[in-house]
């Protein structure tokens, strides 16, 4: 037998080894020149129809491009301008869209309310007419039953009086076939003196029975003589028990017709209730198809009600929540008119920024401040900042705190020339000294 092999032993799993989490860069930030905040404002505006690199790309353009006078820009700075406002146009017009639309939400809301209320009137005098409606066919049919229930009682007592009359007749023809037959069996053999003298105890219990058979409308004198005058033969009576023989047998035969009387008056009883019983009988059914019309009925009355209840619910729902929506929706036109507004307001102080001159300032750092130093009013502080590029001109920078007595020369924007070389800046900036060093300078 060859042997088992043995399992391979797993290795030991590390306990304790953290997980290494991936690093999230953090979201993009550009970098923007206070000077150029309005065109900041503008891409930030324009954020939904411009890519984040090339909003990048144009915050890294723009300030060239408007650092250049109108005249001297290139084609591409051109184009770019364009582009810029090309785009600015296409926002605005898709934000008056966005009103439009807004406003148009707000009258067809105006509309429909309107004509909700209308339907509201409407399903609730349709349910309370149906509601009306249908209680009238739950009365018919709480009718109907209570008719029907009274017919089919009706008839099952009419049933039972045909069957009392049958059976009351059978009664009767019994009693008519017994009485028939016990007449025959007792009347002739007396009548003819058929029994013999030592049989004469037979033959006085055969009187006696047939006595018994006389009804008790008989004379008593009758039913006294009889019996004497059956004891004799028929040779040996005389004119008087003849005659009680006689009378006897006839009255019997007028007991056995008074039967077949009751009889016939029987049948026609039964015919009779079994027409009471036909008639029981269809009154019973008409009162049942009436009672399931009526139901029928009502079973539709009923659910027309209830669709129009689900109507009346639905359009009460639907007024009850045109509060709500037209305050959503004037809050829909009043943030596209913001919207609108904060864009217009952007585009306007990107303009003024496009539009403003530029003025190249004397290069000398002392005429600069000279020509600060001239003014009327006393200069708190000031600091002067020397930029060069390979792109720009050369510019010289003042920043005057306070700056209230330059009157008409200050401008909302920093960084452009206020007349006589001398330059708007940052408040804090870095003053060029001589032999390349620098030196800074806080407000």
């Amino acid at each position: 037998m060859a042997p088992a092999k043995r399992a391979a032993q797993s290795p030991k799993a590390k306990v304790g080894r953290l997980v290494k989490v991936a690093k999230v860069a953090p979201a993009p930030t550009l970098q923007v020149d206070d000077r150029y905040a309005a065109a900041h404002e503008l891409l930030a505006e324009l954020s939904n129809e411009l890519s984040f690199s090339c909003m990048e790309m144009l915050m890294a353009t723009l300030p060239h491009a408007l650092e250049t006078e109108k005249a001297e820009r290139h084609s591409f700075q051109q184009s770019l301008l364009k582009g810029l406002a090309d785009t600015c146009h296409k926002e605005q017009s898709k934000r008056e869209v966005r009103i439009a639309d807004a406003e148009a939400k707000v009258a067809m809301h105006t509309s429909e309310k309107a004509s909700a209320a209308e339907k509201l009137e409407a399903s609730k005098a349709t349910e309370e007419a149906r509601r009306s409606t249908k209680e009238v066919s739950e009365s018919a049919v709480a009718s109907g039953s209570a008719a029907t229930e009274a017919a089919a009682a009706a008839l099952v007592e009419a049933r039972k009086a045909v069957g009392g009359a049958e059976a009351a007749t059978e009664r009767q023809v019994k009693e008519k076939e017994d009485f028939d037959a016990k007449v025959q069996e007792l009347l002739l053999p007396l009548k003819e003196g058929a029994w013999a003298k030592k049989d004469w105890r037979l033959r006085q219990k055969a009187i006696s029975q047939l006595i018994g058979l006389f009804p008790s409308s008989a004379p008593e004198s009758l039913t006294a003589a009889l019996p004497l005058a059956l004891k004799d033969t028929p040779d040996a009576r005389g004119p008087f028990s003849t005659k009680s023989v006689e009378m006897g047998e006839q009255i019997l035969k007028e007991h056995s017709g008074m039967l077949e009387e009751a009889i016939s008056a029987a049948k026609t009883l039964i015919t009779e209730r079994q027409e009471a019983a036909a008639k029981a009988e269809a009154v019973a059914a008409e009162a049942a198809a009436a009672r399931d019309a009526a139901q029928e009925e009502c079973i539709v009355k009923e659910n027309e009600w209830l669709e129009a209840q689900e109507a009346f619910t639905s359009v009460s729902a639907l007024v009850a929540g045109f509060p709500e929506e037209a305050r959503r929706f004037a809050a829909e036109v009043e943030e596209a008119k913001s919207s609108l507004q904060i864009l217009v307001i952007a585009v306007e102080n990107y303009k003024v920024l496009e539009n403003l001159p530029v003025v190249v300032p004397e290069p000398m750092v002392e005429d600069t401040m000279a020509a600060a130093a001239s003014e009327p009013a006393a200069v708190e502080a000031w600091q002067v900042e020397l930029q060069c590029s390979e792109t720009s001109r050369m510019r010289w920078f003042l920043s005057i705190r306070p700056c209230a007595h330059l009157g008409a020369k200050v401008a909302a924007r920093t960084g452009f020339c206020i007349g006589d070389g001398v330059w708007l800046c940052a408040p804090e900036a870095r003053l060029p000294l001589k032999g390349g060093r620098s030196k800074w300078a806080s407000m």
